[in-house]
């Protein structure tokens, strides 16, 4: 399962079944304050043990203002933005129209859209590990998602139109 994270107005990716993360690794984790937020991972010896319970090390502030090591929980792999939009092909694709499907909540269709980055990373980067069931699965329900979103921009378009033209 992947994962996508609104927080204040940034969109946080990430891919929930890596989670076993070598020291160095960037991941979404639950930090010490009980905040979802992006982090990197602090080399130690026990790091594959850590990484089977789904833990991490992060430095942080102890209050006594000691810096110290901080074990965390680590919800998954954190794709970044950057690398998903320099893999996307921009070329036009064939719509599919989704009439009979139901209506997605703003955030069902980030979640769908979260899906579809993580799809982009998987299929460009690691193909071998790709799962194509799931990836177009993951993708239909993306689209539908864009498409909805499509049909509501040209919506409130009209609608802004029609209220200049009283």
């Amino acid at each position: 399962m992947t994962g996508a994270i609104q927080i204040d107005g940034r969109m946080i990716l990430f891919d929930a079944n890596d989670c076993h993360l070598p020291p160095g690794s960037e991941a979404v984790i639950v930090n010490e304050k009980g905040r979802i937020t992006v982090a990197r991972l602090e080399p130690t010896a026990e790091w594959e043990r850590l990484a089977r319970t789904r833990a991490g090390l992060i430095w942080t502030v102890n209050p006594f203002g000691e810096r110290v090591l901080f074990a965390v929980k680590v919800l998954g792999r954190y794709i970044g933005t950057r690398d998903v939009a320099s893999a996307v092909s921009l070329q036009a694709q064939k719509v599919d129209i989704f009439e009979d499907a139901q209506h997605l909540s703003a955030n069902e269709v980030a979640g769908e859209l979260g899906k579809a980055l993580a799809v982009c990373d998987r299929i460009y980067h690691e193909p071998d590990r790709a799962n194509t069931d799931n990836c177009e699965r993951s993708l239909r329900e993306a689209a539908h998602g864009i498409m909805q979103m499509w049909n509501d921009v040209q919506r409130i378009k009209q609608e802004r139109t029609r209220q200049l033209g009283r």
